[in-house]
């Protein structure tokens, strides 16, 4: 993909994603608008590594703990946004990005290594 799409692309989902946080917000604050460029940098980084993302994504060999460890984590991410949701929003949308934002710089980086 080319970069100009993909930077495109990204900053119309982090606009998109911080106009819903906005919203829905019950009042004005910053938090909303740190939204925009945590969405907007981990769409670029998911556009960008896709690849990877496929590789790393793969269930036909993975072993029984990777599934126990994967489903720790969703289990830990599913009651952090559930918590955050309860106080805002926007601090449920944010929580969602960063775990997505993590994941991404984690696939960049598994990317990064030598096959």
């Amino acid at each position: 993909m080319r970069p100009s799409i993909r930077y495109l692309a990204s900053l119309v989902v982090g606009l998109v994603v911080a106009g819903v946080a906005v919203s829905t917000a019950d009042a004005p604050g910053l938090l909303p608008v740190a939204i925009a460029p945590l969405y907007a940098a981990t769409t670029a980084l998911v556009l960008r590594h896709r690849d990877g993302w496929k590789r790393l994504v793969r269930f036909g060999d993975q072993r029984w703990s990777d599934r126990k460890r994967g489903a720790l984590g969703g289990g830990i991410g599913a009651l952090s946004f559930s918590l955050l949701l309860a106080v805002s929003v926007p601090a449920g949308i944010t929580g969602i990005g960063l775990m997505l934002f993590g994941q991404a710089l984690t696939v960049a980086d598994y990317e990064s290594l030598p096959e």
